[in-house]
């Protein structure tokens, strides 16, 4: 037995994961991926309510892929109740493990496309007692997102009393957006030490985070709602109406005098873009990967006064200077795309007009490694110094580098990976890097050093007389 977050970096012939609908879609896919033979066994229908979301996005997605064989086989006599159990029905009707999203129509998507949808605050008294059927489409909705399920979300959706929740809804009245969001803060002074030397205050993660790693104890007195969940209709992905929906969640907490908006997910690259493109700003990355969903946890907030601004604006300096001196260990095994994308400046320098520190000595070794037969794992210390001043910097005081060779100086520099490894998550070869690792270190020697001529020494390469020892 291993726990999934394993299974990614382990070999077998054969993979088995009982349960399935357990875990969260993105493990899945990895799982699947990484073996050539695996079983997935679960319940699909059942008090656990994630099997919907198993059979419709995962199964959906492998029987799909043309190469992939599935062989599914169904128990259908049922082993928890009788055939149509009353109880059963009950329970299903009870707790909306059968709820579904609502149909979308031509003229549907019409009104989508035009960005013709209404924000609302639902009343939950209404939803429970008299709008069912739109109390269905907002949970149906949740069920095939990317989220667990269970019933103590419908229950804490119903009577968490900083819980609320907002929807997008079309004129058919049909939602298609739907929002949980909790408030949380202010921290009262004589709790702000405790958390900061590891208490905790129940409800408040984001300004508990930001307390413990960010230390900035003036976020302790600005309220602000974190967007526990939020989820599109399946059918109407990628149309600009999560978009939407942030946009009008932090003009009403504005409205509301609240200081910020923010979110904690598990981490991969179109979920960072998005969080990205729509203003929040990043100021925390879990220690270690969630062992259910095998990924990093990042804390983002956007701010909405000024001096919350200036706050978050220190934080993500710390943030970006605590990864960047982290990129080797723990975070070695981040992805070099969603580390990239962590490490974007927002026009904010680490340390404003910082330069290469580098002795006369080092700064030798580096030219004769970027021009001349020196081994990179002869300069990897200078190569280093560089990579972290390219970082440190913001656009306007560093060299302009493309995509793959920010990449590089992340994969390879900064996570210390083999040549092989680096090559291999950035999907070129690796010669590739190697030479392209070269190149990026003259960019960066003839604009922080002016070298635009070097010595003839170094511009003649004797490939068989490398300097490695």
């Amino acid at each position: 037995y291993m726990h999934p977050i394993e299974a990614i970096d382990s070999k077998a012939d054969i993979i088995a994961a009982d349960e399935a609908a357990g875990l969260q879609v993105p493990m899945l896919h990895r799982i699947w991926k990484k073996y050539d033979r695996a079983i997935f066994s679960s319940t699909i229908h059942g008090y656990e309510g994630a099997g919907r979301g198993f059979s419709i996005r995962f199964l959906k997605t492998i029987k799909e892929d043309p190469n992939t064989k599935v062989l599914e086989y169904e128990m259908e006599e049922p082993i928890r109740y009788a055939a149509n159990d009353p109880i059963e029905n009950w329970l299903f009707d009870t707790l909306l493990l059968d709820a579904e999203p609502a149909r979308l129509t031509s003229e549907d998507f019409q009104y989508i496309d035009k960005g013709v949808v209404e924000y609302i605050e639902p009343s939950l008294e209404e939803l429970f007692l008299k709008k069912e059927d739109m109390l269905r489409q907002f949970v149906g909705i949740y069920i095939l997102a990317h989220y667990r399920n269970r019933p103590n979300d419908l229950a804490m959706m119903a009577d968490a009393p900083h819980h609320t929740i907002r929807a997008l809804i079309l004129p058919s009245g049909k939602v298609v957006t739907a929002v949980d969001l909790a408030e949380e803060g202010p921290i009262p002074d004589d709790m702000i030490d405790d958390l900061k030397r590891g208490g905790w205050i129940q409800g408040n993660v984001i300004p508990d985070r930001f307390l413990k790693h960010a230390r900035d104890e003036r976020f302790a007195k600005y309220a602000g709602w974190r967007i526990v969940r939020i989820a599109t209709h399946p059918s109407a992905m990628d149309r600009g109406l999560g978009t939407i929906m942030i946009k009008h969640i932090c003009e009403e907490a504005k409205r509301r005098g609240y200081g910020w908006v923010g979110a904690g997910f598990g981490v991969n690259e179109p979920l960072l873009r998005f969080w990205l493109k729509n203003g929040f700003i990043p100021i925390h990355i879990s220690p270690d990967r969630n062992p259910v969903s095998g990924e990093y946890t990042v804390i983002v907030v956007k701010p909405l006064n000024d001096e919350v601004h200036d706050i978050i604006m220190k934080a993500n300096r710390e943030f970006r200077l605590k990864l960047l001196h982290s990129l080797a260990d723990p975070y070695d095994d981040l992805e070099p795309r969603v580390a990239r994308m962590l490490l974007m400046t927002w026009g904010n320098p680490i340390i404003r007009d910082y330069r290469p520190r580098l002795t006369d000595v080092q700064l030798e070794r580096a030219i004769t490694y970027a021009w001349g037969p020196m081994t990179y794992e002869s300069a990897s210390d200078c190569v280093r110094e560089l990579a972290l001043t390219y970082f440190y910097n913001d656009e306007k005081n560093r060299p302009a580098l493309n995509e793959l060779q920010e990449l590089i100086l992340i994969a390879k520099v900064l996570q210390a990976r083999s040549w092989r490894y680096a090559a291999e998550d950035l999907d070129v070869a690796p010669q590739t890097i190697m030479n392209g690792l070269k190149e990026i270190v003259r960019i960066m020697l003839r604009y922080y050093y002016n070298l635009e001529k070097v010595p003839r020494f170094y511009t003649t390469e004797r490939p068989h007389d490398s300097i490695s020892a």
